[in-house]
């Protein structure tokens, strides 16, 4: 009796590993084994056109990361892009998704289908939208100051100006994320208790104080939520700077001068432009640091207390 129910027990394991592995096949190859041989990569010089094999280094490739002006250039354009970037999505964000829940101020469905227009635009169709706006010759922005309002010294090449091209970027970035957002902060809001505000309405309590005491409290998981997004976004900005400034080719991508370098931009340069894995590979996994490092920030900032 002891060995058929032992049989059995391993039969019915074995079905249900069968039923694991193909999952398990698919994380390992696309995820498990890229991150653990990327990982050892960080700590050899390979470079795969010119080198027969990988060479261990130790730390030299983060050391020379982290002395590259290219790379120091696109930490600090990245980090201004944060900065900017996340204040702009939360406070964006959570003003249209309060608006939106406003009863008989907008149409519920409606709203909700304009908010989602930039997201199922794809993302080099709104750069390049962004860049026929921004032309210098016949786009809408220099039409606009110089036919209109007659201020023709205000009209510039936009996006070789090395002053406004990263603030270009971040304002395409932030029009494709704003539709989502509001729809979080929308849930968000509708999930409150009406109970709740109506009591506080009883109480006589201003509106200006519910959305101090009653909503903003409630919107911790949301906040959390879009945090994490917005991180994630801002630090691996990559495709809205490719479409905008590599035209001339993968050299060209952060420019000009440089000034809408970022880190994933760089550390796709050193790898695949390069042919550099090694320092590639460094530099991904410094770019991972910060993200880890923010994400703390954001859970410890946007934590809810429990009971």
């Amino acid at each position: 009796m002891t060995s058929l129910g032992q049989r059995k027990k391993i039969r019915d394991n074995f079905d249900g590993w069968l039923f694991v592995l193909p999952a398990f096949l698919f994380l390992f190859s696309f995820m498990i084994y890229p991150i653990a041989h990327t990982f050892m990569l960080s700590f050899q010089k390979f470079n795969f056109v010119y080198d027969n094999k990988p060479v261990f280094v130790g730390l030299s490739n983060y050391v020379e990361a982290l002395k590259t002006p290219a790379f120091l250039k696109a930490l600090s354009n990245t980090i201004r892009f944060t900065l900017w970037y996340i204040p702009l999505v939360f406070i964006l964000g959570f003003l249209i998704g309060y608006i939106v829940t406003i009863p008989n101020l907008f149409s519920s469905k409606m709203s909700k289908i304009v908010l989602f227009i930039p997201m199922v635009i794809p993302i080099s169709m709104s750069c390049y939208m962004f860049l026929f706006i921004m032309n210098p010759q016949w786009g809408l922005v220099n039409s606009f100051l110089s036919d209109f309002l007659h201020l023709p010294m205000l009209a510039r090449d936009w996006m070789n100006d090395t002053r406004y091209a990263l603030k270009i970027i971040l304002v395409v970035t932030v029009w494709q994320r704003i539709g989502f957002v509001p729809l979080l902060f929308m849930s968000g809001i509708q999930s409150i208790s009406t109970s709740i505000i109506e009591a506080s309405i009883i109480d006589g309590a201003s509106a200006y104080r519910r959305m101090w005491s009653i909503i903003l409290p409630n919107l911790k998981g949301t906040f959390q939520i879009v945090g994490i997004l917005a991180i994630v976004t801002s630090i691996k900005l990559f495709a809205q700077v490719v479409a905008m400034t590599g035209a001339l080719g993968p050299n060209s991508a952060g420019g000009p001068a440089n000034s809408t370098l970022t880190l994933y931009v760089v550390t796709w340069k050193a790898a695949f432009v390069n042919f550099d894995m090694g320092i590639g590979a460094a530099m991904g996994y410094l770019m991972s640091f910060i993200i880890v490092i923010l994400f703390g920030i954001n859970f410890i900032v946007t934590k809810s207390e429990r009971a």
